[in-house]
C-alpha cells in the first residue's frame, strides 16, 4: 500500500498571531458592546472563555483536519467567515424574534465550501458558543432568557451538522437552494420544539408561535444568500478556491483553454481526453469529480509556450529532436511542467491545479530520450539527468492524472479488453516501482479500483459501431 509520508509544514509563527489577532478582535467583539455593565469580573471570565474556545478550535483543526493549518490563507479566511458570522449573530439582540431570523448556519455554509465541512462545523460550533457565553456572562441574572439561549444552542448546532455532513460540497447551486429549505424546516422543527419546551400550553397564542416559525424558517434561505455573498469575496480576498470556482474553469470555454486550442491543438485534444479519464476514476474512488477535471483539463497547458515540440502536435512530419541530442530534448520535454506552473499562476488557477500540474509526471524518467542516450552509450546508463523534476503526487488526484495521462496515450492505438488491461496494469506497475505513490494516502485497492475505471472507460468510448449501408438515399 502507498502511504502518506506525514510531515509537519505548519508554520508556527504565523499561527500563534493569527490565533492572537484573532482573540484580541473577539474579545473586542464580545466585551466593548457591554462597556456599560463593565465589571472587572465578567471581564475576565468572557477573557478566559474566548481563549478556551480559540484553543478548542486550534486543538481540533490540528489532530483533525492539519493541512487547514498548514495553509495560512485558509486560516485567515477562516477567522474572518467567523467574525463576520459572530457580527451576523449580534442582529439576534436588534428584535424580540430577530433570535429565530439570524442565520446560525452562515460559518458552516461558507467554510465547508472553501476550507472544509469539519473544520466549517466545529468553527460554527465555537461562535455559537462564544455568542451563548457573551449572553450569560453579561446578562443580569433577571434578564436571562432561557428560551433564546436553549435555542441559540439546539438549533446552531444543528444546522451546523446539517450543513457539515450531510449536504456536502456541491457546485450544483439549484442544491444550495434547497440546501436553504432544509435549514429553514431545521430551524422550524427547532423552534417548535423550543416553544413546546418552555411556552405554557394553556396559555398558548398561535400568532405569536406562526410568527417564530415563520422567521425560523426564512434564515435556511438567508444563510444560503450570506453565503453566496461572502464565498466569492472570501475567495478573492484570500485566494482560496471553491468548489463554484473549479466549476468555472472545468470547462473548455474559457480564454485559457482556447489559448491552448489555437498554439497546442494536438495538446488540447489530449487533455480533453484525459479529463474524461480522470473524471471517471475520482467518481470511482470518492474524489470531487470536478476537482478533478479541472486538474486534467490544465495538466499540460506548459506545452503551449514549445507546442512543436511535443509529438500531438507535430502535424507536419516535421520532429525537431531528431536534430538535438538527448539531454537537450529531455530539457525541453521536461520544462513543460515548469511552464504550466508559471502560466497557471499567471491566471490565478487554484492551488490544486498547480499542484497536479507539477506532480502528474512525478520523477519518472522520460523513457524515450533514456532508450535514445543508451544507444550511444556503452554500459549501464543512470537516470540522472533524464528524470522530470517532480515532486511525486502528494493528493490522490494528481496520482489519478499520473496513471490516466499515461495511458490515455498508451491506448491511443486502440485494442480489446485484454491489451487494455495489460496496457494500464503496466504502467502503473511502472510508476510503481520508481514509487511514485509513496508521498499520497493512495491505496492499491482504490489503484485497481483506477484500472479498471481506465480500462471500462476506454471501451466505452472506442466501442464499435455498426457498418453503415454504403447506399445513398434519395430525398422527395
Amino acid at each position: 500500500m502507498a502511504r502518506k509520508l506525514k510531515r509537519n509544514n505548519i508554520n508556527w509563527k504565523q499561527v500563534v498571531a493569527s490565533y492572537l489577532i484573532a482573540y484580541i478582535l473577539f474579545s473586542a467583539l464580545t466585551i466593548l458592546p457591554n462597556i456599560r455593565r463593565i465589571n472587572q469580573v465578567n471581564i475576565y471570565v468572557q477573557l478566559v472563555t474566548t481563549a478556551m474556545l480559540l484553543v478548542s478550535l486550534a486543538l481540533y483543526i490540528y489532530f483533525a483536519d492539519r493541512e487547514v493549518m498548514e495553509n495560512p490563507r485558509e486560516t485567515w479566511a477562516i477567522f474572518s467567515t467567523m467574525i463576520v458570522s459572530f457580527a451576523i449573530l449580534q442582529l439576534s439582540q436588534l428584535w424580540a424574534y430577530a433570535i429565530y431570523l439570524v442565520p446560525f448556519a452562515v460559518c458552516s455554509l461558507v467554510l465547508t465550501i472553501i476550507v472544509s465541512g469539519k473544520c466549517g462545523f466545529f468553527a460554527n460550533f465555537v461562535i455559537i458558543m462564544l455568542c451563548f457565553m457573551q449572553a450569560i456572562i453579561w446578562q443580569e441574572h433577571t434578564q436571562l432568557q432561557t428560551e433564546n439561549f436553549f435555542y441559540l444552542l439546539f438549533s446552531g448546532v444543528i444546522e451546523a451538522i446539517f450543513v457539515s455532513f450531510l449536504l456536502g460540497k456541491q457546485y450544483r447551486r439549484v442544491r444550495y437552494v434547497l440546501a436553504g429549505v432544509v435549514l429553514g424546516l431545521t430551524s422550524a422543527v427547532c423552534a417548535s420544539i423550543n416553544c413546546l419546551i418552555f411556552q405554557d400550553l394553556n396559555a398558548w397564542d398561535w400568532r405569536e408561535f406562526g410568527i417564530i416559525v415563520a422567521c425560523a424558517f426564512g434564515s435556511g434561505p438567508i444563510s444560503v444568500m450570506f453565503m453566496f455573498i461572502l464565498v466569492p469575496l472570501f475567495e478573492k480576498i484570500f485566494n482560496v478556491s471553491s468548489i463554484f470556482r473549479f466549476s468555472e474553469i472545468a470547462t473548455s470555454d474559457n480564454e485559457l483553454m482556447r489559448k491552448l486550442f489555437e498554439k497546442a491543438p494536438g495538446t488540447y485534444n489530449h487533455s480533453l481526453t484525459v479529463a474524461t479519464y480522470v473524471e471517471a476514476c475520482a467518481v470511482a474512488i470518492g474524489q470531487s469529480a470536478v476537482v478533478a477535471k479541472a486538474a486534467a483539463y490544465y495538466h499540460d497547458i506548459g506545452k503551449m509556450k514549445n507546442p512543436a515540440y511535443f509529438t500531438e502536435n507535430q502535424f507536419d512530419g516535421f520532429n525537431p529532436h531528431d536534430n538535438m541530442t538527448p539531454e537537450a530534448s529531455v530539457n525541453m520535454i521536461k520544462y513543460h511542467t515548469l511552464n504550466g506552473l508559471s502560466i497557471a499562476k499567471e491566471y490565478g488557477l487554484p492551488k490544486e491545479v498547480q499542484k497536479a500540474i507539477c506532480e502528474h509526471h512525478g520523477t519518472m524518467p522520460i523513457k524515450y530520450f533514456f532508450l535514445k542516450a543508451q544507444k550511444y552509450t556503452d554500459g549501464f546508463l543512470p537516470y540522472d539527468g533524464y528524470c522530470y523534476d517532480g515532486p511525486k503526487p502528494t493528493t490522490k488526484i494528481s496520482a489519478i492524472l499520473m496513471i490516466c495521462d499515461a495511458s490515455e496515450a498508451a491506448l491511443r492505438s486502440g485494442g480489446d479488453k485484454n491489451s487494455a488491461e495489460k496496457i494500464v496494469g503496466d504502467i502503473i506497475n511502472e510508476r510503481m516501482s520508481f514509487g511514485q505513490f509513496t508521498d499520497c494516502d493512495i491505496t492499491m485497492k482504490e489503484i485497481e479500483i483506477i484500472k479498471d475505471t481506465i480500462v471500462s472507460t476506454f471501451l466505452g468510448v472506442r466501442h464499435k459501431r455498426i457498418a453503415y449501408p454504403d447506399v445513398k438515399l434519395g430525398g422527395k
